[in-house]
C-alpha cells in the first residue's frame, strides 16, 4: 500500500457552536461532512488540511462568568503553535460576545477579532510564518426565544454585524465574508444554522480562501 499523500497546506477554521456544528433539534451535533469546515475541506481536497477548533459558547476575547474558558484570544497562541506552521486562519467569532455580561455590541465583537488578527500576525518569529487570516462576520440574529431574557439588545446589536466587521476588516487589511449575505440564522432559535447554511458557507469561505492559498 501507498502513503498516502500529504497535505501541502494546512488551515486552521477557530470558531465557536456554529462551527462545532451545533443543531437546533435530535443529534446535538451535525457530522463531519455536513459541518462547514468539512464542505470546506471537499471543496478545497486532499492538498489541504482543514483543522476544526469549534467551541461551543467561544468568545472573541471576553471572559464570561458563568462559562469559563471559552476566551477565544486566551486560546488562540496555544492553538497556533499546535497546528503549525499553518497558511490560513479563518476566524468564525463574535455571536457569543452580545450574551456576554457587560452589554456588549457589534463593534466589541469585532475589535476582539481584531485582536486576534494582530496576535497571529505577531506570532510569526515563534511559529516561522504568518498565515494569511480571512475573517467571517456573523448574520444578524433571528428571534432568540429564551435568549431574550439573558441579553434583550442581543437581536438588536446584532444587525451592525457586518458594519463592524467590514469597518475592522478595512482598518486592518483582511479579506472579509460576511455572511449575512448568504445564509440567515435557523429560524428555530435564531442564532445556529441549519445543515442547508453550513454547504453554503462551506462554498462560500473556499471561495474566499482559494486566492489566499493560491489554489
Amino acid at each position: 500500500m501507498s502513503e498516502p499523500k500529504t497535505p501541502s497546506r494546512a488551515v486552521l477554521c477557530f470558531g465557536d457552536s456554529n462551527t462545532w456544528g451545533y443543531l437546533v433539534e435530535g443529534a446535538p451535533r451535525m457530522t463531519r461532512w455536513e459541518r462547514w469546515p468539512g464542505v470546506l475541506q471537499l471543496e478545497l481536497g486532499d492538498d489541504v488540511h482543514v483543522v476544526e477548533e469549534g467551541l461551543n459558547g467561544r468568545t472573541t476575547a471576553f471572559e464570561d462568568p458563568f462559562d469559563p474558558g471559552r476566551n477565544g484570544l486566551a486560546a488562540l497562541p496555544m492553538l497556533l503553535d499546535t497546528h503549525a506552521p499553518l497558511d490560513a486562519v479563518v476566524i468564525m467569532l463574535g455571536t457569543n460576545d452580545l450574551f456576554v455580561p457587560g452589554d456588549l455590541n457589534a463593534f466589541h465583537a469585532a475589535r476582539g477579532v481584531g485582536a486576534m488578527v494582530e496576535l497571529i500576525r505577531s506570532r510569526a518569529p515563534v511559529v516561522g510564518n504568518v498565515p494569511a487570516i480571512l475573517v467571517v462576520a456573523p448574520p444578524p440574529f433571528g428571534p432568540i426565544g429564551p435568549w431574550e431574557a439573558e441579553s434583550p439588545r442581543a437581536r438588536d446589536a446584532s444587525r451592525r454585524f457586518g458594519e463592524a466587521f467590514r469597518r475592522l476588516a478595512d482598518e486592518l487589511g483582511v479579506p472579509l465574508v460576511d455572511l449575512g449575505d448568504h445564509v440567515t440564522s435557523s429560524p428555530r432559535d435564531g442564532i445556529h444554522f441549519e445543515v442547508a447554511d453550513h454547504a453554503v458557507i462551506g462554498r462560500v469561505v473556499a471561495e474566499a480562501l482559494r486566492p489566499l492559498l493560491r489554489i
